[in-house]
């Protein structure tokens, strides 16, 4: 069976109070500019993607993927899965999704 990696908000609040590391994958300039959850760490989506093995060594790392609306940080998170991480996930609703809760 295939392991779902995205996650309601519900599940992404109760992640989060369990120490999981949020990685918002948008530009620096939507970062800086737009409305942002915090905490996370800014991180672009190219960015990511290159040299994910040295900025994350250990394949069990938690990590929450989030962007706007949830496709920049659905590609990142399942790109990340496909090298063997398990434990990543992404926002299903993005910041637009988890503000309008």
């Amino acid at each position: 069976m295939k392991k779902s990696i995205e996650i309601s908000n519900d599940k992404f609040l109760e992640l989060l109070d369990k120490g999981w590391q949020v990685i918002d994958v948008r530009d620096k300039y939507e970062y800086e500019n737009f409305e942002k959850f915090l905490p996370s760490v800014n991180i672009s989506y190219p960015e990511v993607l290159n040299n994910v093995n040295k900025r994350w060594p250990n394949l069990d790392t938690k990590l929450i993927f989030i962007c706007n609306h949830g496709n920049r940080s659905g590609l990142t998170a399942r790109h990340l899965h496909k090298l063997g991480y398990v434990n990543v996930y992404v926002l299903d609703t993005g910041i637009a999704g988890l503000f309008s809760s």
